[in-house]
């Protein structure tokens, strides 16, 4: 019996431990989001206001996600694998869909329907043929997000105001009750 119960916890525990080694593996979606959106989309100069479609793309993605994420169809633990995948999807989703912008009127055709896009308090509607809206998702921007140093650069030439370099202790300066005496006056 005490075999049995010890070989049971022997295999609990290996089991426990590849699973955690499983889940150490995953990577982070925000991660996997960021990584398959770069490559798809970014600096394509859209800042999601004038026309729906990136923003249009980036809710596709962010749908595929929030229903796979962790998932056992798809391996979590490889970026290049999860772009193929995502790629192959979307492009399986759209193969029948007719793209169409025409002076800022952006359109999906499809065999049965029709969407349109409206931006309607900071966020696109995407609308059927009768008027309903049947979709709705944020508006995201494709430019690159410029770089801003943390540190403003040193004016060396005097022009520039006093600069502390390193550390200030905070310390409070009192008056002195020497201040009061006539040396000190």
């Amino acid at each position: 019996m005490k075999k049995l119960i010890t070989s049971l916890a022997i295999i609990a525990l290996v089991s426990n431990i590849s699973l955690d080694v499983r889940a150490a593996e995953i990577l982070d979606r925000d991660y996997i989001e960021s990584e398959i959106w770069e490559e798809m989309w970014l600096g394509k100069d859209d800042d999601g206001t004038e026309f729906p479609e990136a923003s249009y793309k980036r809710h596709l993605l962010d749908e595929w996600l929030n229903e796979n994420y962790g998932s056992d169809d798809y391996d979590w633990t490889a970026i290049g694998e999860l772009k193929y995948q995502y790629k192959d999807y979307y492009n399986s989703l759209t193969e029948n869909w007719n793209f169409n912008d025409e002076n800022g009127k952006w359109t999906i055709e499809t065999e049965d329907k029709t969407y349109s896009f409206m931006l309607t308090n900071n966020a696109w509607q995407m609308i059927d043929q009768n008027g309903n809206a049947i979709d709705s998702f944020p508006i995201f921007s494709t430019l690159e997000e410029e770089e801003k140093p943390n540190d403003s650069p040193i004016n060396d030439n005097g022009e520039s105001g006093n600069r502390v370099i390193g550390s200030v202790d905070n310390r409070t300066e009192t008056y002195s009750d020497s201040l009061d005496d006539d040396e000190s006056n």
